[in-house]
């Protein structure tokens, strides 16, 4: 997993948030923000070293 910026500016409050993929913690496959946008609220959580 990369988490370089491409040279975009950071998302400010009340901008949408940018499409990204991640795999799926507890299934095979990924799980993408496109799956849920327009759907319902989408909480994003990255505990870093807790697996």
């Amino acid at each position: 997993m990369s988490f370089v910026n491409e040279g975009r500016s950071p998302v400010r409050p009340g901008e949408p948030a940018p499409d990204f993929t991640l795999a799926a913690a507890h299934a095979t496959g990924t799980v993408s923000l496109a799956d849920y946008r327009g759907q319902r609220p989408v909480l994003l959580v990255l505990l870093r070293g807790l697996y």
